[in-house]
């Protein structure tokens, strides 16, 4: 395996080619993985930490300007049947969903980058929405990558929940349907096993060796109209992160806001790294931190309002 590096702030799209997994999830057509990647000069010579955010060219510009804060090696991979690269081109997405062999490649880039004389301090996951999801399941499925956090925006910790809130004839739906086979219904076991939902312990393992879990959600009205509650309804994260809770031993926090979808990430990504403490603080994220115990009731202020996934269902 050769993965082809940028040195210096420019991106570079670049193929990656497995000896062992090889074509696309249908076994033909492009290669499993694409990797852009922006390396710092320094870090050939000294240790930088390493972001990884999932998806593609739009979720990775996303990450952009706190990968250059930190002075880190910026790592996006991509699905090799997306197609997307910018919201004109949304209607040819195609994400993983989750796929164990995507995300089994995705896991060897560290030491990739490794081998290829690029060191690495810590590892920092970050993403929002579908990235968000792609970050969480990838760290609670190998968690002996033991990132230094995982930061995760506006998104789900359960596939099944975000399919749910799915309404016909929306490309999410028909994208996952696609790439799982059929529906949730029609799938269930797939569509459980490819959720961070299913893969608590192992998001209890990263913490436990010192992971930072940062789940920060929007329960504002137009979030819940645009993605019917599929980002902030009960089963998104907080069920989750109670659940979380009871396998760590501990409380588990999650932070609820009342901004636009994956605002929190691109004007505030400083104090989502104060939080995470990877960066000193400057000023507070507009946000609420709810705690969730095991075997208490969960708070009425981390989800949407039935009322709220309601309207979303009308409007829509």
């Amino acid at each position: 395996m050769r993965l082809w590096l940028a040195a210096g702030t420019a991106l570079l799209a670049v193929g990656l080619v497995f000896s062992t997994v090889v074509g696309s999830a249908w076994d033909a057509g492009p290669p499993l993985l694409r990797v852009a990647a922006r390396v710092p000069a320094a870090a050939r010579t000294t240790a930088h930490p390493l972001v990884i955010t999932l998806g593609g060219p739009v979720y990775c510009a996303q990450v952009a300007p706190l990968a250059r804060y930190l002075s880190a090696t910026l790592v996006c991979p991509d699905y090799g049947l997306n197609g997307e690269h910018s919201a004109a081109s949304r209607a040819k997405r195609i994400e993983d969903w989750g796929d164990p062999k995507y995300l089994d490649a995705v896991a060897r880039l560290p030491r990739e980058l490794r081998k290829q004389g690029v060191k690495i301090s810590e590892l920092i996951l970050v993403g929002a929405s579908y990235s968000g999801y792609a970050a969480a399941e990838l760290a609670a499925t190998h968690p002996g990558l033991r990132p230094r956090a995982l930061i995760i925006v506006d998104s789900f910790l359960d596939l099944p929940a975000r399919f749910r809130a799915l309404l016909p004839g929306q490309p999410t739906r028909a994208e996952m349907i696609r790439v799982l086979g059929g529906t949730q219904a029609e799938r269930p076991l797939t569509y459980e096993q490819r959720s961070p939902s299913d893969h608590l312990a192992g998001l209890a393992e990263a913490m436990r060796h010192g992971m930072r879990l940062l789940d920060v959600w929007s329960v504002a009205a137009v979030e819940a109209r645009e993605f019917n509650g599929g980002m902030c309804s009960m089963r998104s994260n907080a069920y989750w992160l109670r659940r979380l809770s009871r396998i760590v031993h501990h409380p588990v926090l999650g932070y609820v806001t009342e901004l636009r979808h994956a605002v929190a990430l691109w004007d505030w990504w400083r104090q989502l790294l104060a939080l995470a403490k990877l960066a000193p603080a400057t000023g507070a994220l507009p946000a609420t931190a709810v705690t969730f115990r095991a075997g208490r009731p969960i708070s009425s202020a981390s989800y949407c309002s039935d009322a709220s996934v309601a309207l979303g269902l009308s409007l829509r």
